[in-house]
């Protein structure tokens, strides 16, 4: 049992090679309880940490604790209390958005996913089908079950890539009215605006931050406007 003071994440010596390519090399961190801000170009690294985190990479050496959990020795104890929402919209296209929250329903009950879907702004979408919607409106769909879940850990991998500016900012808002209990770790190119704890930065597989959000070392990501310089 994860105590109150616990690191949610431990990170120690953590090393991915693909043959040739180092992914990560010798990383090591830990994450508090809060709101954690994952930055880095692509390539960086970014999506293999998540990946390893959410067990489902194995790592070439180092130690990786998830809640407290080896997550692969202990991934059934882990995935009860963990969500990792990829980059990109796993519902099949034919589904409807009503036949998603229905499914969310039954799972996490009607008035949590209810709650996200106002929070989404989905109400007007409901019998949509996914492939009938926008990269935004799909994504915000995504956000459903994270947003409902009430897991203690959610990891997000670049969830505001390709959006328009309407979604960036309903996503933003949804995320922050998150309980505090949740750990949210988002790897992204957005600064979010909804209090981030701690500041990573990964640069050609390498820890080049870890720390308080600091103005500096944002803006060498991010553009005046708060987005991305491509």
């Amino acid at each position: 049992m994860l105590r109150t003071n616990d690191p949610v994440i431990i990170v120690k010596n953590l090393t991915v090679k693909f043959r040739y390519i180092v992914a990560l090399e010798d990383v090591t961190f830990r994450i508090q309880r809060g709101k954690v801000l994952l930055l880095g170009s692509n390539g960086s690294g970014k999506t293999t940490l998540l990946r390893v985190l959410s067990g489902l990479l194995r790592p070439t050496k180092g130690v990786v604790k998830v809640l407290g959990y080896d997550p692969f020795t202990e991934s059934k104890e882990l995935y009860s209390k963990m969500l990792y929402i990829r980059d990109s919209e796993d519902y099949p296209y034919m589904l409807t958005v009503s036949t998603v929250v229905e499914m969310l329903s039954e799972i996490y009950g009607d008035s949590k996913v209810e709650k996200a879907v106002k929070l989404l702004r989905l109400e007007d979408h409901l019998f949509k089908r996914i492939g009938e919607l926008s990269k935004g409106l799909r994504r915000r769909v995504a956000m459903i079950e994270p947003i409902s879940s009430d897991r203690e850990l959610i990891l997000m991998d670049e969830p505001f890539s390709g959006l328009d500016a309407e979604s960036r900012r309903i996503i933003t808002q949804a995320l922050s009215e998150l309980p505090e209990k949740v750990t949210l770790v988002v790897a992204s190119h957005v600064p979010l605006n909804i209090g981030v704890d701690q500041v990573i930065v990964l640069e050609g597989g390498k820890l080049s931050y870890n720390g308080p959000y600091k103005t500096e070392v944002v803006q060498k990501y991010v553009g005046i406007d708060g987005f991305v310089c491509d």
